[in-house]
């Protein structure tokens, strides 16, 4: 009876091991489908005059304290926490000063792609983008920054791309010296529909 117990024991002990290994293998592996990039680190890299470049903290997804949820998502679940928890603007001009480009990894998959607009210094109506994908294809497009707080926002379509490499965002919306332009996260994912459960959901502008 004593040696039932113990082997009972023993095959309770193995299912939890194996249950919390295959736990931790599909947190990594939700992760593993989500590429973000915070605006700061090796990644993220700001052209143009620096007194034209204005830092605010406590802004965007990879601003941990913030803790607040969209879509099942939250900002402390993200791994990437030791980025810095800022956010990036410029201003608005009618010619070419300040832009950013954000490395996506240059990863040989199809993935969605999204950008963050946070809650504040984001208010131009006209943001340009662009991203490279195939081996130097460009799509150019813009979003309203203006029409969103704290939202993950995909593209104007709802196409995915292959071997995404980079993204761009320029301040040439020539609306006024007033209006900000926001540079925040962004992200690659890779799933069936831009719908996934690992993806921030489909916010088409």
């Amino acid at each position: 009876m004593k040696k039932l117990n113990v082997l009972s024991k023993l095959f309770l002990s193995l299912a939890m091991v194996v249950g919390v290994l295959f736990s931790a293998v599909q947190g990594v592996s939700a992760y593993n489908e989500r590429t973000i990039i915070c605006s700061g680190g090796a990644y993220f890299d700001k052209y143009g005059p620096g007194q034209y470049w204005y830092e605010h903290g406590n802004q965007g997804w990879c601003h941990n304290p913030n803790n607040w949820c969209e879509n099942g998502q939250c900002s402390n679940q993200s791994p990437y926490n030791g980025a810095p928890y800022s956010m990036w603007k410029t201003y608005s001009g009618c010619s070419l000063s300040n832009y950013a480009r954000w490395n996506m990894g240059n990863i040989a998959q199809w993935s969605y792609w999204y950008t963050f607009v946070p809650s504040n210094y984001a208010t131009t109506t006209n943001a340009p983008y662009q991203i490279t994908y195939n081996g130097g294809s460009g799509y150019s497009f813009s979003i309203n920054q203006n029409a969103y707080y704290n939202r993950w926002i995909s593209l104007p379509t709802t196409s995915n791309y292959y071997q995404i490499m980079n993204t761009w965002l320029t301040d040439v919306t020539c609306e006024g010296s007033t209006t900000q332009v926001g540079f925040d996260e962004t992200e690659i994912c890779k799933e069936a529909n831009s719908s996934s459960a690992y993806c921030p959901g489909s916010h088409n502008p």
